[in-house]
């Protein structure tokens, strides 16, 4: 008889990766992330986030808007163009709301503003970041 097949399943963390070129962002998030019961992985640039996304299962990522190599929007354009579903945070520093909007339409779920307040974070990352 096979052990492993008959114990429950563990549940695993949500599985979140962030997206940003700003050492100070990546740090805070990552540690507010892994303390809200996430597992977090980071990417520097857009092109990075895409190759990640593609090497593991990622239950959710949140794109910066403004990177080097590849930027957010097109990072969420590729992630959609070659099939990955999983909910998408895009975050940006300036308040173009015409632009965010745009992005909802083409597949992110939502967006936040930097600097960003901890406790809004963890009610948007706990309604989208949820299965």
């Amino acid at each position: 008889m096979n052990h492993l097949a008959s114990s429950p399943t563990l549940a695993k963390n949500p599985f979140l990766l962030v997206v940003d070129d700003d050492p100070s962002v990546v740090g805070l998030l990552s540690q507010a992330l892994q303390e809200w019961g996430y597992d977090v992985c980071v990417a520097s640039n857009g092109w990075e986030g895409l190759v990640m996304a593609s090497r593991r299962l990622v239950d959710g990522i949140l794109i910066d808007m403004h990177m080097p190599i590849m930027d957010g929007p097109t990072m969420l354009e590729e992630l959609r163009w070659l099939g990955h579903q999983m909910p998408v945070l895009m975050m940006s520093g300036g308040s173009d709301e015409r632009v965010l909007h745009q992005l909802l339409k083409e597949g992110a779920t939502g967006f936040f503003l930097k600097p960003f307040h901890l406790t809004s974070l963890k009610q948007v990352c706990r309604q989208v970041f949820t299965k």
